[in-house]
């Protein structure tokens, strides 16, 4: 790079830096200003309007509005400031060169955020997500256009692109690139990204990526790509240019991200906040349940249910295989259909001993007095009816309840006091039947998920299924195969839990959900648009899924990613060995080939490899197929690596350091070293382990090992042989 280039570039940024400097500067004094007014119109307003009615009133309405007004005020340059100083920490990361429709040069520098000349209110900081700001995305030189938000493309010439590395005020890298987004940049800001929480890394998005990110909201795209392909930063940056996008009718809360665990939440919870957005609601699947007021039964987790499978037998399996199977769901969704018109099961409601209202009669309520109405409006048209039935019982019974107070001979509490008294006890009498109706749950969602089960394939598998189904509810507890049907029949036939706040859903890992899973989010979020993403090869459950297949792809764009940044060549190259899979083009960097090494102390080993390999500023790593495994292995290391950390389903933090978890827990997240502490034919037997496998590999970004005593599982036996690896070390 010329001197004078560098030099340039310099001035600039320096330049850029001050103005920033300045800008944060005055809306920090702003910002102290309308603080001092708030607190004294405040001040001013509670010893003013001690009394609010008449005249006052009017006047404290309108002061009221004024306040209201300022403190929007406020919130607003609060947030420009923060987003200044993310601005200032690295002002931008681009440069596109461009001869405008005018034909006129241009240099635009591209940032995080949008900044403007103070005085002159020139841009010199474009927003990444701007329409403008595409043209850097794009791998050429030469004509191309962006598009506006009236739906016009305007003509541009392409004439080049730069790309930064700053630290405040400091130039640290600078790097051309005509052609495509440079790699060599990309492997500097990739390097070693695993040793922290998960970061926002716009400056290397590449062109496909960029396609995915700035689709319309109302685009419902599947995103799938190998390990390290960028698929969750796609993610992430997806939802920071909705935000952008469609400020005017989308916010943080309008946007739903569901990942697999609160652990993975945790870990990318840095991600919009360093692009100066909001964090968005973050939730898993099992945790939508207490949407569900399904709290009465102990619910399987994700993680218990694979845990459960590793261990159970072909029934239960098959059992499991069936309830997230398309054939049930098609099987559930006619069973629906046919309740609308005869069979659907009610409980008696009860007070006490007495029944308050029959099941034949709430029968006989939905399909001939309500019959015309929709499943859930019928309920509804039910529910009302009851709630009045209630007020009335409830009256007659306060009446009654009031007199024998009053009875009383002696002194007991004035009438208001025997009122509230009265009031309460009917209360606790009457309360839990008023909260079953207002729930509707009179409904026996029990019997028609059993009835569902055998629905048109009423055999003698469907009747095993059954019965195992209702022993597990009659205990009052789901598993998670369990938890889909339910969900999705209290949603649809009760229809009381629609959000229609959200606008868009982003579920990462989709190859871990049935397709029944997303119907039933669908049905609770009827507003909402679809981001998923996932790898048909990182399968971690015991049994395989199939919501990338069948119906699912006939309402979705499907984009596939093919370029891994995350490993070293030698380690993607070992995980495609061992599904046999060719298609993923690594971008890494070269480094050492995973290491064998065969040992009968595996505590010795892996503290071995400790001290050698483990830095304080790196992740490392140490993995197991099971939660028992960890625990054992955890209680026989800690004595030698005091520092050594169990991660368990509990833990909500994402911590640093040298950890021990499943390694079905690790997805999602990179470590710079990983140590498969028991890669042995009798742990790993199955044929869906070989995805296990594959997965655990591709969490490592610079180093892999495996520890063995003796003999490989068999879906790693080829790839010794084929050079995959180095050779054998025995500890």
């Amino acid at each position: 790079m010329e001197q004078n280039i560098w030099q340039q570039e310099q001035t600039h940024l320096s330049t850029i830096s001050e103005l920033l400097k300045m800008h944060i500067a005055a809306l920090t004094v702003q910002l102290k200003k309308q603080k001092g007014e708030i607190v004294e119109e405040r001040t001013f307003a509670s010893s003013e309007f001690n009394d609010v009615s008449g005249e006052n009133a009017i006047q404290f309405s309108q002061m009221l509005q004024t306040m209201q007004l300022r403190e929007r005020e406020y919130l607003n340059v609060n947030e420009q400031l923060a987003k200044s100083k993310i601005l200032y920490k690295s002002p931008y990361f681009g440069r596109i060169s461009i001869k405008n429709e005018l034909g006129e040069p241009e240099h635009l520098y591209i940032g995080l955020s949008t900044f403007r000349e103070p005085v002159s209110d020139d841009m010199l900081i474009f927003d990444w997500r701007a329409p403008i700001s595409s043209l850097f995305y794009e791998n050429k030189v030469g004509p191309s256009r962006y598009q506006i938000p009236d739906g016009e493309y305007i003509d541009v010439i392409i004439e080049g692109r730069r790309q930064y590395k700053i630290t405040y005020d400091q130039l640290l890298q600078l790097f051309d690139a005509d052609i495509y987004i440079g790699d060599e940049v990309l492997q500097g800001l990739l390097a070693d990204t695993a040793k922290e929480k998960m970061k926002s890394i716009v400056a290397t998005i590449q062109s496909d990526q960029n396609a995915v990110i700035r689709s319309s909201n109302k685009d419902n795209l599947i995103v799938l790509g190998p390990p390290g392909s960028g698929k969750t930063s796609v993610a992430m940056q997806r939802i920071a240019f909705l935000l952008y996008e469609y400020r005017q009718t989308m916010n943080a809360r309008s946007i739903l991200l569901i990942s697999p665990s609160d652990l993975f939440n945790d870990y990318i919870s840095n991600v919009l906040p360093e692009l100066g957005e909001e964090n968005v609601q973050h939730t898993t699947y099992f945790r939508l349940l207490r949407d569900l007021k399904l709290t009465q039964y102990k619910c399987e987790t994700n993680y218990e249910n694979i845990e459960r499978l590793q261990k159970a037998d072909a029934e239960a399996r098959e059992h499991y295989a069936f309830k997230g199977s398309h054939p049930y769901t098609k099987q559930l969704l006619n069973y629906i259909e046919s309740v609308k018109k005869a069979g659907i099961p009610f409980y008696n409601l009860k007070m006490g001993e007495e029944v308050f209202i029959s099941a034949r009669k709430l029968s006989q309520l939905f399909y001939e007095k309500f019959g015309e109405l929709d499943l859930d409006f019928r309920l509804k048209k039910i529910r009302t009816m009851l709630h009045a039935k209630l007020r009335e019982r409830k009256q007659k019974e306060m009446s009654v309840r009031m007199k024998e107070l009053r009875a009383v001979n002696a002194y007991i509490g004035s009438d208001k006091e025997l009122e509230q008294q009265a009031h309460n006890e009917l209360n606790k009498r009457f309360g839990r039947l008023e909260q079953t109706i207002e729930q509707l749950g009179f409904v026996n969602i029990h019997k028609m998920y059993l009835q569902s089960i055998t629905y048109t394939n009423d055999n003698l598998f469907t009747q095993a299924v059954q019965a195992s189904t209702a022993q597990n509810l009659k205990n009052h507890v789901l598993n998670y195969e369990d938890l889909a049907p339910m969900m999705y029949l209290q949603s649809v036939v009760k229809g009381l839990y629609a959000n229609n706040i959200i606008k868009h859903i982003v579920i990462d890992e989709i190859q871990d959900y049935s397709y029944l899973q997303l119907l039933t989010l669908k049905v609770m979020h009827p507003k909402a648009h679809y981001t998923l993403l996932g790898d048909r090869n990182q399968i971690v459950h015991p049994q395989m899924k199939d919501s990338l297949d069948g119906p699912i792809s006939k309402h979705f764009k499907v984009v596939e990613l093919n370029k891994s940044y995350r490993s070293t060549n030698e380690i993607t190259d070992f995980m495609s060995a061992i599904l046999q899979n060719t298609t993923t083009l690594s971008l890494g960097v070269a480094g050492d080939k995973p290491q064998i090494i065969e040992t009968q102390q595996s505590p010795k080993a892996i503290q071995q490899l400790i001290v050698e390999q483990y830095k304080e500023e790196d992740s490392f790593v140490i993995l197991c197929k099971n939660k028992a495994a960890c625990e054992q292995l955890y209680e026989a290391l800690k004595p030698l690596v005091p520092d050594l950390q169990l991660v368990t389903e509990k833990q909500k933090v994402y911590m640093k350091g040298i950890l021990i978890m499943p390694g079905y827990m690790a997805k999602g997240f990179e470590f710079t070293t990983v140590v498969l502490a028991d890669a042995n034919a009798n742990v790993y037997v199955e044929e869906m382990d070989a995805y296990l496998l594959y997965t655990i590999a591709s969490r490592a970004t610079r180093k892999l090992f495996l520890l063995t005593r003796g003999q490989l599982p068999r879906a790693l036996a080829h790839i010794e042989s084929q050079h995959y690896c180095k050779e054998v070390q025995t500890i």
